[in-house]
């Protein structure tokens, strides 16, 4: 999925007052964590190159959530950006719970596909 969709998803389903240029950087931010918590923390699969962030996000980037887990989560996080900066604490919070679920099931993706760095492997 590219930045770009995602925003005009977003736009569609909440409309806001919140610039493109605003929303990117929001993106890049949650693409950041993605490859610090998750993506850094484990082992490429064989021949795969590991991920990394470009420089400048325009409409055109792709994110780095993988489908299915994409959608659901690049959306919860612009929603509890949105919520919070608009002062919606009841909004953020039912943002935040749907985000939080949507971590999760990344991580578990790349935690079953992938293995962890530093991991010894069993011998028997």
């Amino acid at each position: 999925m590219t930045a770009g969709e995602l925003i005009a998803l977003v736009d569609q389903l909440r409309p806001n007052q919140y610039s493109a240029q605003q929303k990117l950087g929001w993106l890049r931010r949650l693409d950041g964590q993605i490859l610090a918590e998750l993506e850094q923390s484990h082992l490429p699969l064989p021949g795969e190159e590991p991920p990394t962030l470009p420089a400048v996000y325009n409409t055109a980037t792709r994110l780095l959530a993988p489908f299915p887990y994409d959608e659901e989560l690049y959306t919860a996080y612009l929603f509890c950006q949105i919520d919070l900066h608009n002062a919606e604490i009841q909004k953020y919070n039912q943002s935040l719970s749907l985000l939080a679920a949507a971590w999760r099931q990344l991580a578990d993706f790349i935690n079953r596909r992938r293995r962890p760095r530093g991991a010894a492997r069993w011998q028997l």
